[in-house]
């Protein structure tokens, strides 16, 4: 029987996370997988807010908790210290701010090993507690917000370049390695390259759910993804081969709408183009907006997204080309 139901070892890194560790632990000890056949392995990165004081208290109840410590406080060495500590054959990497559906880990153990593939993962859900974090996850959730992350809202079950909180067999990090630690990058979708360069397959289904809590304000918003356009452009930095056009659009459209405005201190006309290249922006964000509103069936929505889509896109832009000529560390929260 135990056969059927491999050991799972689940890694979250963590990091002042005391408004988010709890539920995301809870949702695990509600999974219909054995819960002698999972480990919970939170990797702190010496958290100051009493959350790891509360993932002490629940390992007093829970004997398939432990809590490792991450003085580098960094994801990818939280990662590797999970990693290395687990005792599973899969291994599920989770984020802090997320929960995970009741068959989360069933389902990933059913397609690794009916599709015998290393790599499985599933959609993410963004969900809040607030109208602006809940707005903010449905700009995230659009194909319009990161049309790059297939996996936040495509519906079709195939295979992919990456996916979210993946499940891996244990053996891929003996034959490809471990997360980058040195050259600050997004170490999931870097690793995930790795893999398929190695030539494996990276399966997605939309079965397999998990729900993402957001940042809760634009400036928090602002920060993340500047962070993670500096963070994908490191992944370019290290595989060529792994940069797409929708990765360079819109750098392109920041670094125009830059040297047109600095054109136009010279050349009155350069300020008519920057207005068209905003204009063909503005229909596209209001039609984005509109379309993104109408999916949740919360129109007011409406008000807030056009600003929410600019945040995510500009910052992300603006984090690519900083990121051209600067290195960044990547946090301890993960970067997905």
């Amino acid at each position: 029987m135990q056969a059927n139901y491999p050991l799972v070892s689940i890694v979250i890194p963590m990091l002042n996370e005391i408004s988010a560790i709890e539920r995301c632990i809870r949702s695990i000890e509600e999974q219909d997988y054995p819960q002698d056949r999972i480990e919970i392995l939170v990797v702190d990165g010496l958290s100051t807010d009493g959350s790891r004081e509360r993932v002490l208290e629940m390992a007093k109840t829970a004997g398939n908790l432990r809590l490792l410590d991450n003085p580098a406080k960094r994801t990818p060495t939280s990662l590797n210290l999970g990693a290395k500590s687990s005792r599973g054959d899969v291994v599920i990497i989770l984020g802090a701010h997320t929960r995970i559906k009741s068959d989360f880990v069933r389902l990933n153990i059913h397609y690794l090993q009916t599709l015998k593939v290393p790599c499985v993962g599933g959609t993410q859900i963004n969900t809040g507690d607030t109208f602006m974090q809940t707005a903010i996850g449905c700009a995230m959730g659009s194909r319009f917000g990161i049309p790059s992350a297939p996996y936040r809202f495509d519906k079709k079950a195939r295979f992919v370049d990456t996916v979210v909180y993946a499940a891996y067999k244990k053996e891929l990090f003996e034959q490809v390695g471990y997360f980058d630690e040195e050259l600050h990058i997004a170490e999931d979708a870097e690793f995930n390259w790795r893999i398929r360069q190695a030539g494996h397959k990276i399966y997605f289904t939309p079965d397999i759910v998990s729900y993402y809590y957001p940042r809760k304000n634009l400036v928090q918003l602002a920060k993340q993804f500047f962070n993670y356009g500096i963070l994908r452009v490191n992944v370019v930095k290290k595989h060529g081969n792994a940069v797409k056009l929708l990765h360079i659009i819109p750098p392109l459209f920041l670094l125009s709408s830059l040297l047109l405005a600095g054109w136009g201190l010279s050349q009155p006309a350069a300020w008519r183009m920057l207005a068209g290249l905003w204009l063909v922006y503005a229909l596209y964000i209001a039609a984005a907006s509109f379309i993104t509103a109408c999916q949740s069936r919360t129109m007011a929505m409406i008000l807030v997204l056009p600003l929410v889509f600019m945040v995510m896109q500009i910052s992300w832009a603006a984090g690519f080309l900083v990121g051209i000529v600067k290195t960044q560390r990547s946090p301890v929260a993960p970067c997905i």
